[in-house]
């Protein structure tokens, strides 16, 4: 008998080495995808851009006044409305809004005419509006997709609400 081991060992061999070099390799593999990121997480609400400065804060908001004061002188609204705009440099989130009211002389008559328009002030766009005429109320959102739905008088009311929170002076929160 010679000392030579059989085919069938050798093969039973390599396969067993075969099937641990895979076993080895699905481990080091799924151990390597399990690795913890040392980048930091940020929080949610914390904002992609550094805070402004005081200073920078009192220029932004003087820049705000100035857009508010463009959208209004370029308004174009019916004779005998009286206009007027409030500017909100919010800088949370770097945005300007401008809230835009139109109204006829005398609210008391049959013929009161009432409108508020919320504006990006970097941009122009109008972003929400609410009407009154003559005692028919109406509102938009202009969002897409528009998160209002209902009767004239709730959209007035859910339009009216989204208008007051975007100009929420954040020194009186």
């Amino acid at each position: 008998m010679s000392n030579r081991p059989s085919r069938r060992v050798i093969s039973a061999i390599c396969r067993d080495w075969n099937g641990m070099r895979l076993f080895t390799f699905s481990v080091l593999l799924f151990f390597s995808g399990c690795k913890q990121s040392s980048a930091p997480i940020s929080p949610v609400n914390v904002p992609s851009f550094p805070s402004p400065t005081a200073p920078e804060v009192f220029d932004l908001r003087s820049k705000c006044a100035e857009l508010g004061e463009k959208i209004m002188k370029n308004t174009v609204l019916r004779d005998a409305l009286k206009k007027d705009q409030v500017s909100h440099y919010e800088p949370k989130s770097n945005r300007c809004y401008v809230r835009l009211t139109a109204w006829s002389g005398d609210l008391a008559k049959e013929s009161e005419y009432f409108q508020q328009s919320l504006f990006d002030g970097q941009t122009g766009q109008e972003l929400a509006a609410i009407r009154r005429e003559k005692g028919i109320r109406s509102g938009d959102i202009f969002i897409d997709p528009s998160p209002l739905n209902g009767n004239p008088d709730e959209l007035y009311l859910d339009a009216s609400s989204f208008i007051d929170k975007m100009m929420a002076d954040d020194r009186q929160q």
